[in-house]
C-alpha cells in the first residue's frame, strides 16, 4: 500500500507525539520538527509506503531526540491495563455462541484501544461492545476454514498492550491444534510489541515469541532476521495484526494471509473501501 493524502499529517502529528514524551526544549522541539520537515520533503513520494515511511522518520527522530524508547512507560501501562481486562474477554469468550468469532472480535478490540489513554473501566465497556460490532469486512468463515486445513501459523503481533488480547486469540488457535509463532520487533519503534511486552502479558508462557530483526512498522523482508524469514517459509498460513502490517503485506502472495486490524485512518479505510474506524478480518491468498 501506498501513501494517501492523509498520511502526511498523521506523520507530522506523530512526529509531536514523539516529542512530548521526550519532553525536551521547546527551542530544542522545533529543531527537530525542522528536520522532520526535511525529511518529508525528500521522501513523501507517492511510491512510499506509510509504515516504511514511519519507521524511518521514527529512526530520525530516536537519533536526534536521544530517546531510544519514547514510549516506554506508556506500553507498561498499556500492558498493565490489557492484562486486567483478561478475566472479562475469557467470560465473552465462554458464554459466545460462536467462540472463534467472539475471540477474533476481542482481539480487534485490542487494535483499537489505545490503554495508555483510556482508564480500566473505559477499555472494559468498550471490549463489552465488541461482539455487537458488524464487521467491515468479514472473512471469519475463510479464516474458520483456514485454520481447519492447516497445522502451523505465524502471528505477527502489533502494539504492546493489545497484545495481552492477541494472547486468547493464540489460545483458541491452539486449542484448534494448531502450533503458533508469535512475532515482535527487535528493538522499539513507537508503541509496537517487544520482547519485553511480551514477557510482561505472559505470551512467552503461551506459545514460543521470536523478534523480527528489526524495529520496521510491519515487515521488511529486506530487514528481517533469518530467524523471521525460516518461520515465514514453514507456516502454513500468516496473521497479520495492524495496519502496519497490512501497509507492507497488502501485495505478499506467497502464502494466506489474515489481516486483523481496525481501520484507523483514512488512507487506510480508502484502501479497504470500508468506513473509517471499521473492523476487518480480510483474507487472502487463499480460497
Amino acid at each position: 500500500m501506498h501513501v494517501g493524502e492523509a498520511c502526511y499529517a498523521c506523520l507530522v502529528e506523530q512526529s509531536r507525539r514523539v516529542l512530548r514524551q521526550c519532553r525536551l526544549s521547546k527551542e530544542k522541539e522545533e529543531e527537530i520538527m525542522r528536520a522532520v520537515e526535511e525529511f518529508l520533503a525528500e521522501n513523501y513520494t507517492g511510491n512510499a509506503i506509510p509504515a516504511l515511511l514511519g519507521t524511518g522518520l521514527h529512526r530520525l527522530l530516536k537519533s536526534l531526540t536521544g530517546c531510544a524508547d519514547p514510549f516506554r512507560e506508556a506500553k507498561a501501562r498499556s500492558n498493565a491495563l490489557a492484562q486486567a481486562l483478561i478475566p472479562m474477554a475469557r467470560r465473552i469468550i465462554e458464554s459466545a455462541e460462536d467462540r472463534l468469532e467472539a475471540t477474533v472480535k476481542v482481539a480487534l478490540a485490542g487494535n483499537l484501544l489505545d490503554f495508555g489513554v483510556y482508564g480500566a473501566e473505559a477499555s472494559a465497556e468498550m471490549l463489552s461492545r465488541a461482539l455487537e460490532e458488524k464487521l467491515a469486512i468479514n472473512h471469519i468463515q475463510a479464516f474458520r476454514r483456514l485454520i481447519e486445513s492447516s497445522r502451523r501459523v505465524l502471528y505477527l503481533l502489533d502494539n504492546a498492550g493489545e497484545i495481552a488480547l492477541d494472547r486468547l486469540l493464540i489460545e483458541e488457535l491452539k486449542r484448534h491444534g494448531l502450533e503458533v509463532i508469535a512475532v515482535v520487533k527487535s528493538a522499539p519503534i513507537i508503541n509496537d510489541a517487544t520482547i519485553e511486552d511480551a514477557q510482561q502479558v505472559e505470551l512467552t508462557h503461551t506459545c514460543r515469541v521470536i523478534t523480527s530483526g528489526s524495529d520496521v512498522v510491519g515487515v521488511d523482508f529486506k530487514e528481517a532476521s533469518e530467524e523471521l524469514l525460516r518461520e515465514f517459509d514453514k507456516a502454513d498460513f500468516i496473521i497479520a495484526k495492524g495496519q502496519g502490517h497490512f501497509e507492507t503485506l497488502d501485495e505478499y502472495t506467497e502464502k494466506p494471509v489474515v489481516f486483523l486490524l481496525k481501520a484507523k485512518c483514512k488512507s487506510v479505510a480508502e484502501q479497504l473501501r470500508v468506513p473509517q474506524g471499521g473492523s476487518v478480518v480480510l483474507v487472502r491468498n487463499f480460497e
